[in-house]
């Protein structure tokens, strides 16, 4: 593949107009994703395996089930479309391992936390009373 280079020797992104409308196919099926879900009946075959009084549950239980794989293709599609147009950003599951990277530890002995001061390090007033 070849990449067009800028004046600072960078790799020019490519053109982000495309971008927008991937987006937006993407959104549009997972859309019919659920419309199609509506369509198969999947609610209320779900709806009819609980009692009347949790119809509303077991609607919201079929929808779970039913758009988890497409939420997945989503999150992959995304990734894939980012990649492909150099959109940059910073993952989840990569926030996670800089937070527990061992190179970003403090560079200190001291604790994380503070230690409240002892009584006999708080500042006391001169002329304050004895407590009673």
């Amino acid at each position: 593949m070849n990449k067009k280079i800028d004046q600072q020797g960078k790799p020019e992104p490519r053109n982000k107009l495309v971008y927008y409308p991937l987006l937006g196919l993407g959104f549009f099926f997972l859309i019919g994703w659920f419309y199609l879900m509506r369509q198969l009946g999947v609610m209320e075959w779900m709806a009819s395996l609980g009692p009347e009084t949790y119809k509303g549950s077991f609607n919201m239980l079929a929808i779970i089930l039913w758009m988890l794989p497409a939420l997945l293709l989503w999150k992959y599609y995304l990734r894939w479309l980012n990649q492909r147009h150099e959109i940059g950003g910073q993952y989840d599951q990569e926030r996670h391992d800089a937070m527990y990277n061992s190179d970003n530890k403090p560079a200190s002995n001291e604790p994380d936390s503070e230690q409240p001061p002892a009584d006999s390090e708080l500042p006391t007033k001169p002329d304050s009373k004895e407590p009673r």
